[in-house]
């Protein structure tokens, strides 16, 4: 598919606004998760701060890898079949950034900009290690 043009049907009533979005609901009691990510292809996790972001505004709570408490079973699901199914990765980096973008930490606010903001508040050390960037 790479290199192909892809037909999209779904564009046309988004781009004319005839399309609702999940934020465009409003339910009472809904709350918002922003979670903090990797600016490093590949790190050691020294540490994450998230005192700062805790004291926030409307925060409800802020957790790292280490708060899930599940006991292995805080990995995302193989995908199924092949030969992928063995790989898995964690919902939140533990030790390691694996690629730019990984989640570290997630903050649950009553708000969307409460989340946002906070979230600026997490302290992340991050020691940067060699990256792999060919894709052969």
């Amino acid at each position: 598919m790479i290199g192909y043009p892809v037909q999209r049907l779904e564009d046309e009533p988004l781009l004319r606004g005839q399309a609702r979005y999940v934020a465009d609901l409003a339910v009472p009691g809904t709350v918002h998760a922003v979670f903090v990510r990797s600016p490093l292809a590949h790190a050691r996790v020294r540490g994450i701060g998230v005192d700062e972001a805790a004291k926030a505004p409307g925060v409800l709570g802020v957790f790292g890898a280490e708060d899930l408490g599940l006991g292995g079973l805080d990995e995302w699901p193989p995908p199924p079949g092949g030969p992928r199914a063995a790989l898995r990765r964690p919902c939140l980096a533990r030790d390691r950034v694996r690629f730019v973008a990984e989640a570290l930490a997630v903050v649950v606010a009553e708000t969307e900009a409460q989340a946002v903001d906070a979230a600026e508040l997490v302290e992340v050390d991050l020691e940067e290690l060699p990256a792999d960037v060919d894709p052969v």
